[in-house]
């Protein structure tokens, strides 16, 4: 019996040693042909959840791409199966619901048994939310080049007047303007476009990342005949007392009109606004509107027009005049005139009175008249603001000599 039991435990120590035995072996093999290894890979992040936050009014800023470097630890074998494709990163935001900026963790998932992350950088992603609001804006219209010579655009039309602007408020409140460009050189006819509309920051820079609706508006731009006119000023002004106007006139004096030539051919002039002025003591100047007919418009939408009113205080003013002309002279003789001294008084706006050239305005008129002494009316051009109130003497003595007869007591004195 005792020889049975020493079979038996022998036996069994020998299958222990065998399956230790078996066991390193397999370990030995393992360790040499499959062993531990690490591995680096990179992988982008999806976030999911962005359909969601509609439903809350909030939406992500400057949507980038993200991607997460990891450091794998595992057996060779397996790290060998695992890519960029295998292995999923993730940021959850279906649970937003406030604007700001938030990180949010990166998940990483369909990693096989065995392996484990040793490091992930980053660790989350930084997202920066921002409520989503829509405004609506007129949209307007940038028009370049010239049409034909001798033609204009008129104001064009645009339907829709006004879109509608959604998305990030902090990217909505940059938008100042919704515009559409259209360069009309050598245009001839009406043009008619379906255009893009797009967005314009205050420094005129295009903002992208927004919904527009619509995305296109229809645009007509009417391309007529032009023509240039007189402006005529539709004033009624009262000087005050003592005071007189002395003229009246636009800048520019004509202006360029655009529009169907039918029309244009009607017109030579067109008015100014009414304008009354009461009690005016000086220079009025002031910028007026155009009365245009209806089918006509400026060729420069741009160009104003400025009333002048010149408005000048009356005076009176004594003047002496030294010098009298005679005009009409025989060329046979000669004029000399009696000592006279001519006194004036004029009366008219104060800058013409004083800017009056007296002695180059008297004069005698001898036509028709022969040697001998004649006492001639002194008579004088003027200008039409001014009035001559006294003038004395109005006559003068005027000694007609022939001029050979001059020439020999000349000849004889010396």
């Amino acid at each position: 019996m005792l020889k049975m039991d020493n079979f038996f435990d022998k036996k069994i120590t020998a299958r222990v040693l065998s399956v230790l035995l078996a066991t390193m072996l397999w370990l030995y093999v393992i360790t040499e042909q499959n062993p531990v290894v690490y591995k680096d890979i990179t992988l982008p992040v999806r976030i999911i959840g962005v359909e969601t936050l509609a439903a809350n009014n909030i939406t992500i800023i400057d949507n980038a791409s993200y991607n997460v470097s990891l450091r794998l630890k595992g057996n060779k074998n397996t790290l060998d199966r695992i890519s960029n494709t295998s292995l999923n990163a993730s940021a959850d935001i279906r649970g937003q619901r406030e604007k700001g900026e938030f990180y949010v963790p990166i998940q990483i998932s369909g990693l096989p048994a065995g392996v484990d992350i040793i490091s992930m950088s980053p660790n989350s992603v930084k997202l920066n939310f921002d409520n989503v609001v829509s405004i609506a804006m007129p949209v307007s219209i940038n028009i370049t080049g010239n049409p034909l010579q001798g033609m204009a655009a008129m104001t064009p039309s645009i339907n829709p007047g006004e879109v509608t602007i959604k998305g990030a408020e902090s990217i909505v409140n940059k938008v100042k303007k919704a515009l559409v460009d259209y360069d009309i050189s050598s245009s001839s006819e009406t043009i008619r476009k379906n255009m893009t509309v797009k967005l314009l920051d205050e420094a005129g820079k295009t903002i992208e990342g927004l919904e527009v609706s619509p995305k296109a508006v229809d645009v007509t731009i009417p391309i007529e005949y032009t023509k240039i006119v007189e402006i005529e000023p539709d004033v009624v002004v009262n000087p005050a007392p003592g005071y007189i106007i002395t003229n009246i006139s636009t800048n520019p004096k004509e202006i360029h009109i655009v529009g169907n030539k039918d029309l244009l051919d009607k017109l030579d002039s067109i008015k100014t606004e009414r304008i009354e002025i009461r009690d005016a003591k000086a220079f009025v100047e002031q910028q007026v509107s155009l009365m245009l007919p209806e089918g006509i418009e400026l060729a420069n939408k741009k160009e104003t027009v400025r009333l002048r009113i010149n408005v000048e205080k009356i005076i009176e003013k004594p003047l002496e005049v030294t010098n009298i002309s005679v005009r009409n002279l025989s060329d046979n003789l000669t004029a000399e005139f009696m000592p006279v001294k001519v006194q004036v008084t004029a009366r008219g706006p104060e800058t013409i009175v004083n800017a009056w050239d007296v002695n180059n305005s008297f004069y005698v008129d001898a036509a028709n008249l022969g040697q001998g002494i004649h006492m001639l009316e002194i008579k004088y051009e003027k200008p039409a603001e001014i009035e001559i109130l006294m003038l004395e003497p109005k006559f003068a003595n005027v000694v007609l000599k022939d001029k050979g007869e001059v020439n020999s007591d000349v000849s004889r004195g010396e």
